[in-house]
């Protein structure tokens, strides 16, 4: 089950990061985002822990840009979107790492995980 995370305004920026692209990569990612909430094993090159975290990331390629979604698994397979970026290098950038723990504290804080 996919869900998606609020902001600290009560804003969804994973939605609001898919509706900012154009129509044949907003397709893209919400293809990839449906193949995680349908499908019981999802190959790696379309999601994938990162390393020294709790997150996750699911993986775009789209016209040779790549884009990511930064989640975070809960209880019962439940997967919460915290995060969206298009990367322009190799490694996920420290910042939107950051911003997507951020917001997984606060989910955790608001649902009892902590």
């Amino acid at each position: 089950m996919l869900s998606e995370t609020l902001n600290s305004l009560g804003d969804k920026p994973v939605e609001e990061f898919v509706a900012s692209l154009d129509a044949a990569v907003r397709a893209k990612v919400v293809r990839t985002l449906e193949l995680l909430r349908t499908q019981q094993i999802v190959p790696s090159k379309f999601w994938k822990k990162l390393r020294g975290s709790d997150l996750w990331e699911v993986r775009i390629e789209y016209a040779g840009n790549s884009y990511r979604v930064l989640a975070v698994l809960v209880k019962n397979n439940r997967v919460i979107l915290l995060h969206a970026l298009q990367k322009k290098s190799q490694k996920t950038p420290r910042q939107d790492m950051e911003i997507a723990l951020q917001r997984q504290k606060r989910y955790f804080q608001r649902h009892g995980y902590l």
